[in-house]
């Protein structure tokens, strides 16, 4: 395990939990949303449960709790990547959100490497499907 990149994952996923939970426009914006009423309710909700996450990724001892922290981190980005994918109203904020999220994904994925083990398939999928849907939100803008 990438040890010291999961924590770095770790303290990013807490500052921009906490950035959500303070301000939703930070994550509405990008997504299209609301960053009132019960939009901004919810938003501040996936905000604090980003925080905790990133929380456990930087406290948590080494091992066994570090790595479930770390998969709880791919599995709730993966969910989102899924969902904003799925039901945002418009394509680019679609591409945009499913992106990132599987590009965190992909990214907290490969800290779980390391010591000769290759990149989990999921990880690897993950991060291709992040790059085309970048690429082709990049060709739909042309």
């Amino acid at each position: 395990m990438r040890t010291a990149a999961a924590r770095a994952m770790g303290v990013a996923t807490l500052g921009y939990g906490v950035a959500v939970a303070c301000s939703p426009r930070v994550l509405a914006g990008p997504c299209g949303l609301s960053d009132k009423g019960s939009s901004a309710l919810l938003i501040r909700a996936l905000g604090v449960r980003d925080a905790v996450i990133g929380a456990a990724m930087v406290a948590l001892p080494e091992g066994a709790a570090l790595r479930t922290a770390v998969l709880c981190r791919v599995t709730v980005d993966a969910g989102d990547a899924l969902l904003f994918g799925t039901f945002l109203a418009g394509r680019r904020e679609r591409s945009v959100a499913a992106a990132a999220a599987l590009g965190w994904a992909a990214l907290c994925g490969w800290t779980l490497t390391g010591d000769g083990r290759p990149a989990a398939p999921l990880v690897e999928d993950a991060a291709n499907v992040a790059v085309r849907a970048a690429q082709s939100m990049s060709r739909a803008e042309l």
